[in-house]
């Protein structure tokens, strides 16, 4: 089963903890899985959602952008923008990475930006960031799948020179990697899944935050 796979490294990144990443590391270097897995996380940030990678441990959530930046960059960790410019999402908008990649000769910065996701809140972005990017950003791009079924996994992915995690990290800060990914059949697995996922991300999950944010 270690070896049904053509992936070479596989970032966990839970929503607001390390918990599972960590506990996945530690089963893969255990039991010699082929792959290695890197702890990440996705953080909220005031501004958006921002992956953090090749973490030890949580980052705090809430804080303004660049504090959060600064937080991941302290403990080694590289910082990616994921389903960049997403209205669906609580994503961070253009004018929010305007502001970091003009802050020169700063120590804040971003490593990476999500070009490729096969999720549907992505695919309305129409290939915007890419776009943006290139012409502009000129960070390292990433493919995710944002996998929250089991068949997401591995649809959206980056390529990079080697195979080990290592690699992928010098490729990320080199800004070698390239962005891939593949289409994922949604009537396998469900679109009462998928609308029942879309409605508590986008109605429940705010609203709750709302919520929380008046008793505090």
């Amino acid at each position: 089963m270690q070896q049904e796979t053509k992936l070479d490294v596989i970032a966990i990144t839970d929503h607001g903890e390390i918990a599972g990443a960590c506990e996945a590391r530690e089963l893969t270097a255990k039991d010699s899985y082929r792959f290695e897995v890197v702890v990440g996380m996705e953080v909220s940030t005031q501004e958006g959602h921002l992956l953090a990678l090749f973490l030890e441990s949580p980052v705090p959530k809430f804080l303004p952008l660049a504090e959060t930046i600064d937080a991941i960059h302290a403990q080694g960790g590289i910082c990616i923008v994921p389903h960049p410019m997403c209205w669906l999402l609580r994503s961070i908008s253009q004018n929010s990475m305007d502001e970091i990649v003009m802050r020169e000769g700063e120590d804040v910065y971003l490593d990476g930006i999500e070009v490729i996701s096969p999720t549907i809140a992505s695919r309305m972005t129409n290939g915007r960031p890419k776009e943006l990017n290139r012409e502009y950003y000129r960070l390292a791009e990433t493919g995710s799948s944002d996998a929250h079924f089991l068949l997401q996994i591995g649809s959206g992915y980056t390529i990079f020179e080697g195979r080990t995690a290592a690699d992928l990290r010098h490729s990320l800060l080199n800004k070698t990697t390239r962005a891939a990914g593949i289409k994922v059949n949604l009537q396998k697995i469900g679109y009462g899944k998928i609308t029942r996922h879309l409605f508590k991300h986008t109605v429940i999950m705010p609203l709750l935050r709302l919520y929380q944010g008046f008793i505090a």
